[in-house]
């Protein structure tokens, strides 16, 4: 009997999708969750006679691009979901938290990571600038253990709020810095005083400025369009919902579409949207409407991830990791167990609620996905010289947050459940 390839695809395939009906049982274990049993998979599958080929994005375009595509969809399907998940409406005070999030602590993120990889791990500015970007955004992929669980369920926690707003709007925002880093890799810096003035004007009002614009612009008038079209006599809604699952893809790729191709942040796009479709619908009575469309995107979203993790298991213990340096390791570990919580909980001292809310907001910067689609577009458009570093440094930072985070939060939700 010959073992095929595709053969032993499908039934680890199948195993794997089959492992998110246990789910449920993680949740009995303070120290296992779903993604840190795939994760692990998917290294014991690679160190098998069963091990699949492996996607290097340092080997080739071709698993560069694949890559990138994959974590692009996971993502883009995420930042739906997590769009009309939110039930509690945008404003200064019910979104607070989301705001100092995104406006002080991302910022702040990035120059310390982006010192750290200058200094720590030797990367040119140009490197440290991306790798900084990267590794900003809360990841809307991994973070679902921790955000709202769905539309009209109730109990939104400003927690839970928080932690989904800022993963659905971060990724959009943590682009252009992705662009910036871009921008200085093409200058061949050898200092700051090689910087090109005339590129960081461009970048000003194109990348920073404009592509933000356009995204929120876009997302809002194409997710009334659509959501106007849906809920009209000829739509989804009124002709017995059957296609909600359809209607949540079309809408998502056609917005995410549009709004790249008029040059605007697609990610950013894809959650106002999502925010749009429940505004229109709001205290009527289509208002339920967005349970199986987010349903839908669960599954989806679940099956890509099983994939994902299996993949970075697998790569994981390849070799890639083989010349990590301690320099490297401390950017990562630093990021995770120090960056993000102390500048997240001392910006959001001045916030309202318990200190024991703010010190979980502050904790569950989750790392994931999102990262390493960033690094793989940013290897398509430039040569990065400190490339092989970077990649190490993310998958060791998004590992360390599948496992650091993916404990402490199934702790601090006992610990929530007994304060309440």
């Amino acid at each position: 009997m010959t073992i095929e390839l595709h053969d032993v695809f499908y039934i680890v395939t199948g195993l794997v999708f089959a492992g998110f009906t246990f789910v449920p049982l993680f949740g009995r274990s303070p120290f296992v969750t779903a993604p840190i049993v795939f994760l692990i998979a998917g290294a014991l599958l690679a160190l098998s006679p069963l091990a699949l080929p492996l996607v290097d994005p340092l080997e080739s375009v071709l698993s560069r691009d694949t890559i990138e595509y994959l974590t692009e969809l996971i993502v883009i399907i995420a930042l739906a979901g997590a769009g009309l998940a939110v039930d509690r409406e945008a404003g200064k005070r019910e979104w607070q938290h989301t705001w100092v999030l995104l406006i002080l602590v991302m910022p702040l993120s990035i120059v310390a990571v982006a010192y750290l990889g200058y200094t720590m791990a030797g990367l040119s500015i140009a490197c440290s600038m991306l790798l900084a970007a990267a590794l900003a955004p809360t990841d809307p992929v991994l973070a679902r253990a921790v955000q709202v669980e769905g539309p009209l369920k109730g109990e939104e926690d400003d927690v839970r709020l928080s932690l989904t707003t800022e993963a659905g709007l971060n990724d959009g925002l943590a682009f252009p810095f992705v662009h910036l880093a871009v921008v200085l890799a093409g200058m061949s810096l050898a200092g700051v005083a090689d910087i090109d003035v005339d590129k960081l004007w461009t970048w000003v009002w194109l990348d920073l400025l404009y592509r933000v614009a356009m995204g929120v612009a876009a997302g809002w008038v194409i997710g009334h369009l659509v959501a106007r079209f849906v809920f009209s006599r000829y739509g989804d809604a009124a002709t017995g919902g059957e296609n909600q699952g359809l209607v949540l893809m079309a809408s998502t790729f056609l917005v995410y579409g549009l709004t790249e191709m008029v040059g605007g942040y697609g990610f950013l796009a894809v959650f106002v949207s999502a925010r749009a479709t429940r505004a229109f619908v709001r205290g009527t009575e289509h208002e339920s409407y967005a349970t199986m469309p987010h349903w839908f995107s669960d599954q989806i979203e679940k099956v890509l991830l099983a994939l994902l993790l299996l993949w970075l298991g697998s790569v994981a213990v390849s070799g890639i990791l083989n010349s990590l340096s301690l320099g490297e390791l401390g950017v990562a570990l630093l990021l995770i167990v120090v960056i993000r919580p102390v500048i997240a909980y001392i910006c959001l001292l001045p916030t309202q609620g318990s200190r024991f809310d703010r010190g979980l907001i502050a904790m569950m910067g989750i790392r994931g996905f999102g990262t390493f689609f960033y690094v793989a577009y940013a290897q398509s458009q430039s040569n990065f010289d400190d490339i092989e570093s970077i990649w190490r440094i993310c998958i060791v930072a998004v590992i360390l947050s599948i496992f650091v985070h993916g404990m402490t939060s199934a702790m601090a939700e006992r610990m929530a459940a007994k304060r309440a």
